[in-house]
């Protein structure tokens, strides 16, 4: 599974001889099944199949779903991928605070270390990226001391501007929010194909959200959108463009950084998976790994 699908313009999406076929007018387009990592349906007029989606679900392939703004609102996950997920919900539900707190002093160090590689990657001041790599030192006690909050106020203005608000409804806002989402599929898929809940979160506890584990282990990739959004400001006005979008979409084919390897983004955040996972299973940190940013050209594929 490599390829991202974007369905701009096709009116039906079907599957025959294990095939995507998107249809639009008298043009039609077929991508081989097992290719597909993901499929974003960003159309309003597309018409799905039920044995399209559940080709792709059971050949592993997610499929995320946009509203008439163009904006991610539901994911369609694969599930029945792991042999023991009860199992592995047992050891979720056994994870002790400290544990907990432990592990995500680990995720928020990784975030601010990948927002200051963002800076740093940006040109951007060099006594705020020493900074930033000085709090995510400082992180203990499941962040007790909230540098994660004092770094993001930092990152996003040094990023962005000073005036610059978290959650404004704004063109940055929008094209972080969508690229976000893309993230949040893709890291609920790969925790589903291990067995967890994504209900049960290490930090996040909501009780209406049903993705609190996805978000917790999201917050270190969340510098590669950033990244591609300050790439792109001069370009984002009120509504983000279909390339844009597809662009966002794709971004799970851009490299990173994993355990001194280079690879794409998707088959890091498998690797990520599968170390939390083990640091579960053995009750250790020393197997959780982080993926690393590192600049890219951005890749896209749609139909």
């Amino acid at each position: 599974m490599f390829r991202t699908v974007v369905v701009n313009i096709g009116e039906r999406m079907s599957v025959k001889d294990n095939w995507l076929v998107v249809s639009a007018d008298s043009e039609e387009k077929r991508i081989p099944i097992d290719d597909i990592y993901s499929v974003v349906v960003d159309n309003q007029r597309t018409a799905m199949t039920i044995p399209c989606l559940n080709a792709l679900t059971c050949s592993g392939a997610h499929v995320v779903l946009c509203n008439e703004k163009h904006n991610p609102v539901a994911v369609v996950l694969p599930f029945n991928t792991h042999y023991r997920p009860l199992n592995v919900i047992r050891k979720q539900l056994a994870l002790t605070q400290d544990f907990k707190d432990k592990i995500w002093d680990e995720i928020i160090r990784n975030k601010i270390l990948n927002q200051a590689k963002v800076l740093e990657l940006c040109g951007c001041i060099g006594d705020r990226i020493a900074r930033l790599r000085e709090l995510a030192q400082e992180v203990v006690d499941g962040d007790s001391g909230n540098r994660e909050g004092i770094a993001a106020k930092m990152y996003f203005r040094s990023l962005f501007g000073s005036g610059f608000i978290r959650m404004n409804d704004d063109a940055v806002n929008a094209a972080l929010n969508y690229g976000y989402a893309i993230i949040r599929s893709a890291i609920s898929k790969a925790l589903c194909g291990y067995g967890f809940n994504c209900v049960l979160g290490i930090h996040h506890i909501n009780e209406s959200n049903p993705f609190n584990l996805a978000d917790d282990l999201m917050e270190p990739l969340r510098p590669i959108i950033d990244l591609w959004v300050a790439d792109n400001m001069e370009e984002l006005f009120d509504e983000l463009t279909k390339q844009q979008r597809n662009e966002l979409a794709a971004i799970v084919n851009n490299v990173v950084i994993l355990g001194n390897k280079k690879m794409r983004l998707r088959n890091a955040i498998e690797k990520y998976i599968q170390s939390f996972s083990t640091t579960l299973e053995r009750n250790s940190l020393k197997y959780l790994v982080f993926p690393e940013i590192i600049r890219n050209e951005y890749y896209v594929e749609d139909e």
